[in-house]
């Protein structure tokens, strides 16, 4: 008898089912976690809303004298006619008055409760919440405490007299028995939606297991047609251009139909087509940051440099030079001559620039305008590199190659640390001299726009 054949969407269905179960699981812990947290805050927020505003209905200055002989009295009726409505009205144990008697000693004071109140002056256990309450600040417990009526979870708010003085606290009290019966309940509910979560995605996954290899099947067939797409493009760019730079398609592998692991050849494939991709990304990048006529970074990778260099200035970290060039007579080139003659005049001024200040550190921002950012570059550096620049620029004129010299004006500036708070004042220093450089240039020409 043949072996059967396992796909090696075989053990990764029994990989899923596993996270599954442990994903519910997990689910589970930390849902019970937030539903406990939730329903702490929630009571603890609605404790605190009743302590509040039964505080700011009770006459501090009228609770601040109440004595135990006060308790027919109508102002001590009154008071306690308030929190009796509260405890009638609201689904709470006990609402109460508390007096300090000194330090960290505390006793009742008025007690609404008609079947077991706190006598008028009976000791009340000292807490965390309520000495913050006595300092000024509405507090909650955060652990139930527990005496002669039962365990609670209390709320404590200040009640002021008109001097803004603390004249007691209201305590609120909640059944703790009340609370964690529904934590038990939202637990509980927690552990039942877990469970048959995790039943139910364990069915679907068992269900659907005959439909995953299927699904890899037409998913290999997808990638191979893509595969098939990059190629093309591959071609189209090789043929529309471009040229020597542009990527080569590389030559990818169809995925077999029924091989044993499918997600290792489905890889292979994807490994082939991000490979080609990056090659693609390299090439189009290549192509924004490049200027295609003179070979020099583009007006985008010029942008690009000055953000590198605003950062730097920012930092307290910038040492550099900006160098500006202006053909001088292109325009007299196209007119007289052609733009096919004047893009020559163009590509010649900027071999001079790349030869003197590099293709890395040159940009070609507009059609006769180039700048060189040269970091680490002092004026020293840049006047020797002017030099440099004006003694090609004569051979290059005296070689008779061009109707027109190609004469650039030109201009630059150093960043200072102590005058210079961004890169733009760098550049206009540099803009400015290149235009002095161009006006001195022009004052000695004839008016047929060539040199005299």
């Amino acid at each position: 008898m043949k072996g059967r054949k396992f796909s090696i969407t075989t053990p990764l269905l029994a990989a899923i089912v596993i996270l599954i179960a442990a994903a519910n699981i997990l689910l589970g812990v930390v849902l019970t976690s937030q539903s406990r947290s939730s329903m702490r805050s929630l009571i603890s927020s609605r404790m605190l809303d009743i302590s509040n505003t039964a505080a700011r209905m009770i006459d501090g200055d009228v609770l601040k004298h109440l004595t135990k002989e006060d308790a027919d009295t109508p102002e001590y009726q009154q008071q306690q006619a308030i929190l009796g409505a509260f405890q009638k009205s609201i689904d709470l144990e006990f609402i109460y008055g508390i007096h300090n008697d000194g330090g960290d000693h505390f006793s009742f004071t008025i007690d609404p409760d008609e079947n077991d109140p706190g006598e008028f002056g009976e000791q009340v256990e000292s807490t965390p919440a309520l000495r913050a309450a006595f300092g000024g600040v509405a507090s909650v417990d955060e652990e139930p405490h527990e005496d002669r009526w039962g365990r609670f979870y209390s709320a404590y708010s200040p009640v002021f007299d008109s001097e803004g003085k603390i004249a007691g606290v209201i305590g609120v009290d909640f059944s703790a028995k009340w609370y964690e019966e529904r934590v038990s309940e939202q637990v509980m509910s927690v552990v039942i939606v877990c469970v048959v979560s995790t039943l139910v995605s364990i069915l679907l996954a068992l269900a659907f297991s005959s439909r995953i290899r299927d699904r890899f099947t037409e998913l290999c067939n997808e990638m191979n047609s893509l595969a098939e797409d990059f190629d093309d493009l591959g071609r189209l760019i090789q043929k529309d251009g471009a040229t020597k730079t542009a990527p080569k398609p590389e030559e990818t592998h169809a995925i077999r139909s029924g091989n044993r692991d499918e997600i290792a050849e489905l890889g292979k494939q994807i490994h082939s087509i991000q490979t080609e991709l990056g090659q693609y990304i390299t090439y189009v990048h290549s192509q924004a940051y490049t200027d295609e006529m003179t070979g020099v970074g583009s007006k985008t990778a010029y942008l690009n440099k000055v953000g590198q260099l605003e950062k730097l200035i920012e930092e307290k970290n910038a040492d550099f030079s900006v160098a500006v060039f202006d053909i001088n007579w292109l325009k007299t080139v196209n007119g007289n001559y052609g733009h096919e003659r004047g893009d020559e005049f163009i590509n010649g001024a900027a071999a001079l620039i790349k030869s003197v200040f590099g293709t890395s550190n040159v940009y070609r921002i507009g059609g006769d305008e180039f700048i060189a950012v040269l970091e680490g570059c002092g004026e020293d550096d840049m006047a020797r590199l002017f030099d440099k620049f004006d003694r090609e620029s004569e051979a290059v004129n005296e070689s008779g190659d061009f109707p027109v010299p190609p004469t650039v004006s030109k201009g630059a500036a150093v960043f200072s640390s102590e005058t210079d708070s961004s890169y733009k004042q760098v550049f206009k220093r540099a803009d400015e001299a290149m235009y002095r450089c161009k006006l001195e240039y022009h004052s000695k020409t004839d008016g047929s726009g060539f040199p005299t």
